[in-house]
């Protein structure tokens, strides 16, 4: 079993002909609204992906939380949810024609997730053999769940949003996946080159000491541990429509995949094609796919892709990528 400890959202997604910048008015193409939340997302992916999965989240006794509350009913997932008197939380998203996202979120019920609604679920939790963090919910109440499992359990921490605040006790984590501009925030700079990240990436892994899977987006993934590091390419030639949920996607799948007693690096693989597919949809828990069809996909491109790339070639390879 699988646990999901994190938020839900009401995802209000604006498709727009290009990003917003600042001072800029411009107009929606159209405007869809959907159950979402990085929490949500996961545990809505790990359940497509036929795992049993438990979901510990917190929702607003308000229209978006019945509405959530019904959505969520809908997938075979085991709800334990904390009922809140704050509204419950949203996520105002713009999607652009090239299928590039800008979010915020207000964070609302989700901060209402605390230690004590953990505790008072601990004999459901420690059944799970895997646990999902996200970003979304206090980091206090993540760390309390770091502190309590992170001997018993493989806890996967994904940052985000990410903040420097999670640098005090992340490295408890036994995997942390950022993507690139998370990964930006929690070192304090920003790096010119796929190569200037990469060396970045493997010095942050030695010096926090979980494990680290980097998310590069259309460059695929890199993963650094103690004893190996590799990049795992991207899915290539896919039409992408909204890149939103692509990380939960990730998450989910590399969870799944990791309860099934694959190695890791046939998990990141896994999980790189699930999140390729979520590309292709819009939307967030609306785009994670089922098992049946990232094995379909997978059949499509061959055992051997997503490729494995050594790192010290990972510039050069990816550059050739892009010129095919």
């Amino acid at each position: 079993m699988i646990a999901v400890i994190g938020s839900t959202n009401l995802d209000t997604v604006m498709r727009v002909g290009h990003l917003t910048e600042a001072g800029e008015t411009s107009s929606a193409k159209g405007i869809k609204q959907y159950l979402g939340g990085k929490g949500a997302n996961q545990a809505i992916g790990v359940a497509k992906l036929n795992s049993e999965c438990c979901f510990f989240t917190s929702i607003g006794n308000d229209w978006a939380g019945r509405f959530l509350s019904k959505k969520l009913s809908e997938f075979n997932i085991n709800l334990y949810v904390r009922s809140s008197n704050d509204l419950s939380g949203q996520a105002f998203i713009e999607v652009s024609d090239e299928g590039l996202n800008k979010i915020i979120i207000y964070s609302g019920a989700n901060g209402d997730l605390y230690e004590n609604f953990i505790f008072e679920n601990s004999e459901v939790i420690e059944k799970a053999g895997i646990i999902l963090l996200q970003g979304e919910i206090p980091w206090d109440t993540n760390l309390y769940i770091l502190e309590k499992y992170k001997k018993s359990h493989c806890v996967i921490l994904d940052p985000a949003p990410a903040n420097v605040e999670m640098l005090a006790g992340m490295g408890e984590a036994t995997y942390i996946t950022p993507n690139e501009t998370e990964f930006s925030i929690l070192t304090g700079r920003q790096y010119d080159s796929l190569d200037q990240m990469i060396a970045a990436a493997n010095s942050f892994q030695k010096r926090l000491g979980a494990k680290l899977i980097l998310k590069l987006g259309e460059n695929g993934c890199a993963y650094f541990s103690d004893s190996e590091s590799f990049l795992v390419s991207p899915v290539r030639n896919l039409k992408v429509v909204d890149t939103t949920g692509a990380g939960d996607s990730f998450n989910s799948a590399f969870a799944v995949a990791l309860e099934r007693g694959e190695s890791i690096k046939n998990s990141i693989k896994y999980a790189v094609l699930a999140s390729g597919i979520s590309t292709m949809r819009e939307g967030t828990s609306s785009a994670m796919p089922t098992n049946e069809e990232v094995l379909v996909f997978q059949k499509e491109f061959g055992e051997n892709q997503p490729e494995l790339i050594e790192l010290e070639g990972a510039e050069k390879y990816l550059e050739h990528l892009r010129k095919q």
